[in-house]
């Protein structure tokens, strides 16, 4: 048995947004900005509550540069926990609430919420619907992961992965607040005239890849253990020649340290733990 190196930071996920600190997004590190007329702002149910509802011409938002380079190469996560309790829209292809994650080469995906599905938003041409999945969070609070890894994303709810395809370069847009060619890029909230939403947001949180160590378990037996962020889900894969891999455990870390016995086998064996 032997683990996969992955190079990078820790895989402790650091908070970008806590409702629990009661303040507005600027005292986070966010930038909010709303056009079209003011968005419905504040707190709610502990939560932080945005509501573009009162017309669809209302774009609102909070957008922010990671606090590190977002590098595919050695993989990272994005993690947010929301509720999506309302959404309208005129085009199939908006979404009242979008999710925008743009690595450090200013490539990534932008994702859609709709009350019945999730997609994503095609380069070409240029935002059209693409790979979609049923949205299977209703009006509940969910914790949505995405993560990038190499050309692919992975979009978990729960633990459990819906959606992934090709990260994405939305390079060719030129409209109104033009984003997508900015490195490092986070944003939360309405872009589009074409719909609107209400939306409470409770955390999120960035994590790069786990650093796991083989160490001796309890019982005798091996285990893997990696630094960990409580609440957070975790996979452990397996593969016989650092190609191809496959899913054997998702793990959701009980506190800062989390763990995974390794199953006894006469056949070499490579691990790694990915977020999630």
């Amino acid at each position: 048995m032997a683990l996969a190196g992955l190079p990078g930071s820790s895989s402790r996920a650091q908070v970008l947004w806590d409702s629990d600190r009661g303040i507005v997004p600027a005292e986070q590190g966010w930038d909010y900005l709303a056009l079209g007329g003011p968005a419905a702002t504040g707190p709610a149910d502990g939560a932080f509550e945005l509501d573009t509802t009162a017309t669809a011409a209302i774009q609102a938002g909070m957008f922010r540069l990671a606090p590190a380079p977002l590098d595919r190469g050695a993989g990272f996560a994005v993690e947010l926990e929301f509720a999506l309790l309302a959404e309208s829209h005129s085009r199939t292809e908006r979404a009242g609430f979008s999710l925008i994650v743009l690595d450090q080469e200013a490539r990534g995906i932008e994702l859609a919420f709709q009350p019945d599905a999730v997609f994503a938003q095609t380069a070409e041409p240029l935002f059209t619907r693409g790979e979609e999945a049923a949205w299977p969070g209703g009006t509940e609070r969910r914790r949505v992961t995405l993560t990038m890894r190499g050309e692919r994303y992975r979009l978990h709810v729960d633990g459990v992965p819906i959606l992934e395809g090709p990260v994405r370069a939305y390079w060719a847009f030129a409209g109104l607040f033009d984003v997508y060619e900015t490195p490092n890029f986070l944003f939360l909230g309405d872009d589009t005239t074409s719909a609107s939403a209400r939306v409470r947001l409770w955390t999120v949180r960035l994590a790069g890849p786990p650093r796991p160590a083989l160490v001796r378990g309890g019982d005798g037996g091996v285990e893997l253990r990696w630094e960990a962020t409580p609440g957070m889900w975790y996979g452990v894969e397996r593969s016989r020649d650092l190609r191809t891999w496959e899913r054997v455990a998702t793990v959701e870390a009980g506190g800062e340290v989390a763990t995974w016995p390794l199953p006894a086998t006469g056949s070499p064996r490579f691990f790694r733990v990915t977020v999630p």
